[in-house]
């Protein structure tokens, strides 16, 4: 079984990248069965959805970009559960993260591929309360869309997904609540991922 992390934002390596990988090791950590995988698009080029139609019946598309080396990644039919991490920008997702849902339509048109698979959405503002819930929500929506199967943090925290501060003062990795979130999000994820595949 294998959980994927999937980092939408433009800068490789940063906060987004560290929370998802807090909270992929804190998955881990339910089962020794469960593997993980971090997809960072940073670097990427990845295009906005023209919806050319090309992906309606294979999982093919006519975009030339980058965004065809992740097909067989994202199809692997061990996938149980996807965490999806973004900054926040202007109070939502970022482009690339808008970009990357939007490219996934094909795995709705090609027998729901995602369907089922439990979602969990991370997100990282710059303030406390800088739109981390906003933009969760609005990841979720996208989630919903592929009927798969969203989660919350979990006990003890379990609100709508992670959130977490990527201006605290002493850095994100001293952001004891928003690294709450983050591990309890991972293990929510993979715990029902578990129950869901046995």
């Amino acid at each position: 079984m294998k959980i994927l992390g999937i980092a939408c934002s433009p800068r490789k390596g940063q906060t987004t990248y560290k929370a998802l990988s807090i909270c992929l090791a804190s998955a881990k950590k339910i089962d020794n069965s469960i593997d993980t995988e971090l997809i960072e698009l940073a670097g990427l080029d990845i295009r906005p959805c023209v919806d050319c139609r090309k992906c309606k019946n294979e999982l093919n598309c006519s975009i030339e970009d980058d965004f065809p080396q992740l097909i067989s990644r994202l199809a692997d039919k061990d996938v149980a559960g996807m965490i999806i991490g973004s900054p926040v920008y202007l109070g939502s997702m970022t482009a690339q993260c808008k970009a990357f849902l939007d490219r996934c339509v094909m795995f709705r048109r090609n027998d729901w591929i995602f369907r089922n698979r439990v979602a969990g959405v991370l997100t990282v503002g710059g303030i406390r309360n800088g739109g981390q819930e906003l933009t969760i929500q609005a990841i979720q929506a996208a989630c919903f869309c592929h009927d798969m199967i969203c989660v919350s943090d979990g006990r003890s925290t379990a609100h709508f997904g992670a959130a977490l501060w990527s201006g605290h003062p002493d850095g994100i990795e001293n952001d004891t609540i928003g690294i709450e979130t983050a591990q309890n999000l991972g293990k929510r994820v993979a715990e029902l991922a578990c129950r869901l595949t046995k």
